[in-house]
Parts: structure tokens; C-alpha cells; sequence
């Protein structure tokens, strides 16, 4: 290595350094590739599944079970970009391998952080339909007596239409009518017209 080094004019780089250069190079790659598999996961899925008629699937969940994966790769990429310029800076091999160890370890928790922010911008999409009970809303489609309709609720922050029943069965509650929802039986909301007070 020295002799290869000396043909070019520089110094050799040590077995530290080379650990180092490893390190940051391998990981870099690998921390970019599980990146990479990870945002454009759903094309390469549709691709494979077109061109081979399969079922194969690189969606963001998979991701997630590789998290640990990112983690690592993450580490050890830090490991050596910290390792390698610590021991650039102070020629302390010591030092080096410590600042090294910090850097892996922040690199992971980042990225576990990193991965809790995207896994929360994910919705949900389900709805508590038991969370309609006391709000308020207007008929859709009129509601007749012991027959159901459709009403209009904020439900979670979202505007739906669900099937509802009036609670007098007797009751015909015309379309624009307002109404307030006071039971849920199975997805039917069971309502009460509005008096004018309200």
C-alpha cells in the first residue's frame, strides 16, 4: 500500500482509516439503496407485478419492518465519516473511534425519529362512527317515518353522509331539515330534529 501511495505523491492511509473509509462508503450505499427501495417502493412493486405477473410489494410498510436495517446502515455510515475526519483533525486513533461511536449512536435515534414522523403523516382512514353521537347535521335525503334516510355530519373532522333514522318512528324529517344524532345502532345514526331554539 505504501509503495502504490508513493507512485501517487500521498500518504498511505492507516488500517483506522481504512476501517473508516469502509465504513462511511458501505454504509452511505446501503442507507441510500433502503432510501431509495423506500420512496419509490410503489413503482417498483407495480413494475415487478406487470412484468412478471406477480405479487410483489416494496411499499413504505416494508420499510418499516427494515427499520432497524436503516438504522444500522445509518450508523455505521456516520461511524466512519466522524471516525475518519477525527482522526484527520487530532491524530488521536482513541478519540476517533469514540467520536465515531457518538455520531452512530445520534445517527440511529435521528433516524428512528425520522421514521416515527413518517409512519404519523400516514392517516388513518378509519372512522368511529360513535363519534357522531351529540353532533349536529342536516338531512340529505329526507328521512320517512320508521324508514332511513341520509344525514350530513362532521364526523372526525370530516364532512360524511350516513344512513340515519329518526328516534320518533312516527317522525317525517324533510330534506335541509337540521338534526342532531343521539344513538348509533349498528351504522345508523338515530336522530332528533333540531327545535328552533337550538
Amino acid at each position: 500500500m505504501d509503495t502504490i501511495a508513493d507512485l501517487f505523491g500521498v500518504t498511505a492511509p492507516s488500517t483506522l482509516q481504512l476501517v473508516f473509509l469502509g465504513c462511511a462508503a458501505f454504509g452511505a450505499l446501503f442507507f441510500i439503496v433502503m432510501m431509495a427501495l423506500m420512496l419509490v417502493g410503489d413503482v417498483l412493486g407495480g413494475v415487478m407485478d406487470t412484468a412478471f405477473d406477480t405479487e410483489f410489494s416494496m411499499d413504505s410498510d416494508l420499510s418499516f419492518e427494515l427499520f432497524s436495517l436503516q438504522g444500522i446502515a445509518a450508523a455505521v455510515m456516520m461511524f466512519g465519516l466522524v471516525g475518519n475526519f477525527t482522526l484527520s483533525a487530532t491524530d488521536m486513533q482513541v478519540l476517533a473511534v469514540f467520536s465515531g461511536g457518538i455520531a452512530a449512536a445520534m445517527s440511529m435515534y435521528m433516524v428512528k425519529i425520522m421514521m416515527q414522523g413518517i409512519s404519523n403523516l400516514q392517516a388513518d382512514g378509519t372512522m368511529k362512527i360513535r363519534d357522531a353521537i351529540g353532533e349536529n347535521g342536516t338531512v340529505y335525503s329526507r328521512i320517512r317515518p320508521n324508514e332511513t334516510g341520509e344525514i350530513q355530519i362532521a364526523v372526525d373532522g370530516t364532512l360524511r353522509t350516513l344512513t340515519a333514522k329518526a328516534k320518533d318512528k312516527t317522525l317525517l324529517i324533510p330534506t335541509g331539515e337540521f338534526v342532531e344524532v343521539v344513538n348509533v345502532i349498528g351504522s345508523t345514526l338515530i336522530v332528533i330534529p333540531m327545535s328552533e331554539e337550538e
